[in-house]
């Protein structure tokens, strides 16, 4: 078994304890829900209820398009009565302020009721009471997948899709480095069990609508190498109105920025107006770069090849020209602003 699944097993335990005793839970995705967000939501979810649960899945955000088509995702809510609630979970949230509930809801993470935080970036402090947690898992939807092996609870075929497609996301169609052997064993396992791979594949890399294709054109002829070989693109809401297009079409185009030879990483600028925020989307290639890092100077995180951070603000282009002109005589440029 992984190393994963045998770190985990004291939290694991707390867990499996928590929501046997439970009879209401809800489970809640990061703001801006990813396919792994929405794919270890919905496979606990389906679980849970499997047993006589009452379940609900939350994020202050809908669910993208690529992932409406699992099991019970149209059934996301965008708020919960805490005082209902037996159980708190969060998934794939590597800061508390991705949770959002908390700032609504005093006492969500250190009050009377357990709070399970599934999730597997570096950046995660571990602010739950119960914190099955593991920065070297490719996903939080494998966590989920070791979780229910150690509980012996069935994976059915719907559950079997909503943990590899959240699999197959955070792998990048299983391209990124996070692919190891046991990665792909624990796939053609779910897979036996009956995974809609061919599905999960055309939903999250194969279909594009038009709305969107022409967002990535913005975004892609607006890239540029800074001067310190950062591959650079922004959108801002004006796009977003031209296009017909939302911040939940931007998924996907940042891995074209970070296609770029001799690049040290990319970052995609989004804006949101109604939110008052600019989000920062950053990916890289290199060993030697910790993306963590660098989105931990803004409030950020996640993985060292891929991290995010939001901060308060809109974005405000600047455009700079400069002339080069050489000297005849001495061969020296002279640059004029």
């Amino acid at each position: 078994m992984s190393s994963t699944y045998e770190n985990l097993k004291p939290e694991f335990e707390k867990a499996k304890q928590a929501f046997l005793s439970a009879q209401k839970v809800v489970i809640i995705s990061h703001r801006g829900p990813d396919a792994d967000a929405v794919g270890s939501n919905l496979a606990l979810r389906l679980v849970l209820e499997s047993m006589g649960k009452e379940v609900v899945s939350a994020c202050v955000d809908p669910v993208p398009e690529n992932s409406m088509f699992l099991d019970k995702a149209e059934n996301y809510v965008d708020d919960f009565d805490y005082n209902e609630a037996d159980v708190i979970v969060s998934v794939d949230c590597g800061a508390p302020k991705l949770v959002v509930f908390n700032e609504r809801k005093a006492g969500l993470f250190d009050g009377p009721k357990p709070f399970i935080n599934f999730d597997h970036h570096v950046s995660n402090t571990g602010f739950g009471s119960i914190n099955p947690v593991d920065p070297d898992a490719c996903s939080t939807c494998i966590i989920i997948y070791y979780f229910f092996q150690y509980c012996g609870w069935k994976i059915t075929r719907n559950i079997a899709t909503c943990l590899l497609h959240g699999i197959y996301f955070d792998t990048g169609g299983m391209m990124h480095s996070n692919t190891s052997a046991e990665v792909l064993r624990v796939c053609g396992k779910l897979m036996s069990m009956g995974a809609n791979l061919k599905k999960i594949s055309k939903e999250l890399f194969h279909s594009t609508a038009i709305n969107k294709l022409r967002l990535w054109g913005r975004i892609l002829e607006r890239a540029y190498i800074n001067d310190e070989g950062v591959t650079v693109s922004a959108v801002n809401t004006d796009d977003y109105k031209a296009c017909d297009a939302t911040p939940q079409d931007t998924g996907g185009v940042i891995d074209y920025l970070n296609a770029v030879p001799g690049a040290q990483y990319s970052v995609l600028l989004s804006e949101d107006r109604e939110k008052g925020i600019v989000k920062g989307s950053l990916r890289t290639q290199r060993e030697d770069v910790n993306l963590s890092d660098i989105a931990g100077q803004w409030g950020g995180g996640g993985h060292s090849k891929a991290s995010g951070f939001g901060m308060s603000g809109k974005l405000k282009p600047v455009m700079s020209w400069r002339v080069e002109a050489e000297d005849e005589n001495t061969g020296e440029v002279n640059v004029k602003f």
